[in-house]
């Protein structure tokens, strides 16, 4: 970034600031105003959702008040406790017909160890174990004698609960009485028309109800699944069984805002008051009011870009012809002068140009730093200030490569002919050790010697000189196919490839000294390409290369072998193949 601006103009550096600047301050008020008004719509919202939560609390409390008091009114029955003490179906049955008890949705009488004597609605036949809903399956654990109360769920329906025991004459209980109204659609409209949200009740597995469209509906609860809907994290999320969570959602294009609110109930898992209201509808006219400020902030950008504009050229129109005689000084010119009677900096840069040019035309020299260096990668380490020519230790990995049988290949061949060939070859194999940042130290007649981690070093340098030995073999089948068209031979190489520590930097006097490195390394390196031939591999690798390899690289035989010039073996190691790409 800073190159890039370095290299603009003066008028763009006067121009783009204040532009930026402008154009900063209208992305600011558009960001504030949008986030002001987004803040206002998401406080709307909540306080409506706030408002709905109290409605349904309250609903609940007065459902709970409703159904205990009718089912202490039925308990308190004498009759009704003759029924129940002699288990007289019949007679309990016979009751339902009291237009009191039809405004519930569930009224079961059970026996004290929670058999079912008789169901008001002729669901469930007598003698059905019921004892494990609640309420009533706390009640009979605490053996209480007063109403409980809990929203549980009946044959797939959401209902609230209240549990109130039958009390024989000595204050036992002898049965209990379970009522119930249900928490469905009609009750999630009811909240709708009072409060204005929909709202829905459902855990993460079902939907039990909503007065949601039918669209809407399927796309937060797919198929009735919450789980498998937008909302399915959230509702799987143990977070947000402990508070209320808003979120917004976006559907078919529209946003809404979503507030998730537990319900206590006796369910295996969370339930909770799912309450929906149109964002984008709650917007209303605001929602056009960032668009129209946008519009405003544009005309009024246009206008102070155009100010901008005139005075960064009125700055910049006295420094053209500087400029210009620069340009034409750096085309080679140094007879360049400005003439100028000013007094200021503008004139003061002038004259100060003047003194540089007629400096430049008497110290100019031509230095050709880098000729001395084998690799463009070396001059820019010198020009980066990273190649310390003085010397320095580090580890590398040396990459040696040979042609096999070359002796004959070059008896049996035109010189003109071998030279093409050799040529070729090393252009792919040059090809091969720079795609992996590698460089060719020297050629060696019919093969190369490079260098990975000098003088740039990385961290996957063994790495590296592995693939780009894996490249060089895979370049072959294509070069020998050009060769034997020609008719000449084809060609087989051999790669060594060790890892060491060596001296690196400027070898040899001032007048032809070049980059290089010295130490045991590059004469291993060397010894071990020669050992390919005697394993019959075209990739060797030393045991310390080896280890330095990644998992992915498919190794094959090892083997511990006498080398020319040392007294121990070397243990190498044989390269089958790459990583993946």
């Amino acid at each position: 970034m800073s190159q890039w601006w370095a290299q603009r103009r003066l008028r763009a550096k006067i121009f783009l600031p204040y532009a930026l600047l402008i154009l900063a301050v209208l992305l600011a008020t558009l960001w504030m105003i949008n986030a002001a008004v987004g803040e206002w719509v998401e406080r709307s919202l909540t306080r409506q959702f706030t408002v709905t939560t109290r409605v349904f609390t309250a609903l609940l409390g007065e459902r709970a008040q409703r159904l205990a008091t009718l089912a202490e009114m039925l308990v308190s029955d004498f009759a009704f406790k003759r029924a129940v003490a002699t288990y007289d179906s019949d007679t309990l049955v016979s009751m339902a017909g009291n237009a009191r008890y039809r405004e519930v949705d569930l009224l079961w009488i059970a026996d004290a160890g929670g058999m079912l004597l008789a169901d008001f609605s002729g669901r469930r036949a007598p003698g059905a174990a019921v004892g494990a809903v609640e309420p009533l399956a706390a009640a009979l654990r605490a053996d209480s004698d007063r109403p409980d109360s809990a929203v549980s769920a009946v044959d797939g329906r959401l209902l609230e609960l209240v549990a109130a025991p039958v009390l024989g004459p000595d204050g036992e209980p002898i049965g209990w009485l379970l009522a119930g109204e249900a928490i469905d659609d009609v009750t999630a409209e009811q909240l709708r028309r009072a409060t204005g949200p929909s709202v829905s009740f459902a855990t993460a597995s079902t939907l039990f109800a909503s007065s949601l469209a039918p669209a809407t509906r399927a796309a937060f609860f797919p198929d009735g699944r919450p789980g498998a809907g937008p909302l399915g994290g959230a509702l799987r999320s143990p977070g947000s069984a402990a508070k209320p969570a808003t979120r917004l959602a976006a559907l078919h294009g529209e946003r809404s805002l979503v507030s998730l609110i537990p319900i206590a109930a006796a369910l295996p898992e969370p339930l909770y008051a799912v309450i929906e209201s149109s964002y984008d509808r709650a917007l209303g006219p605001l929602r056009h009011l960032p668009g129209r400020v946008a519009g405003i902030g544009a005309l009024a950008l246009a206008g102070a870009l155009l100010v901008g504009a005139l005075i960064a050229g009125g700055v910049t129109a006295p420094l053209q012809g500087i400029v210009g005689a620069m340009r034409r000084v750096l085309g080679g010119d140094f007879t360049q002068r400005i003439a100028s009677r000013r007094q200021d900096e503008i004139g003061f840069l002038a004259r100060a140009f003047n003194e540089m040019v007629g400096g430049l035309a008497e110290r100019e020299m031509i230095k050709d730093t880098f000729g001395q260096f084998v690799s463009r990668e070396v001059a820019e380490a010198v020009l980066s200030g990273r190649l310390p020519l003085a010397g320095e230790r580090r580890e590398v990995t040396i990459l040696f490569q040979d042609v096999r049988g070359f002796t004959t290949i070059a008896e049996r061949t035109e010189p003109a002919v071998l030279v093409r060939i050799v040529n070729r070859l090393f252009t792919e194999m040059v090809a091969a050790v720079e795609a992996q940042g590698g460089i060719i130290r020297v050629f060696t007649g019919d093969g190369v010697m490079a260098l990975f981690g000098a003088p740039v070093q990385h961290d996957d340098d063994p790495e590296r000189a592995v693939r780009a030995a894996l490249d060089m073999v895979a370049r072959l089948p294509a070069l020998n196919a050009q060769l034997a068209a020609e008719g000449l031979e084809a060609i087989r190489i051999g790669i060594g490839i060790h890892t060491g520590e060596v001296v690196a930097g400027r070898i040899g006097p001032d007048q032809r000294s070049e980059y290089s490195v010295v130490g045991d390394a590059p004469n291993q390196a060397s010894r071990i390409e020669g050992l390919t031939k005697e394993m019959q591999t075209p990739i060797l690798c030393s045991a310390v290369t080896a280890a330095r390899l990644g998992p992915s690289f498919r190794l094959g035989r090892r083997a511990v072998l006498p080398v020319k010039g040392k007294e121990q073996p070397v243990e190498v190691v044989e390269i089958l193949g790459d990583p993946p790409a």
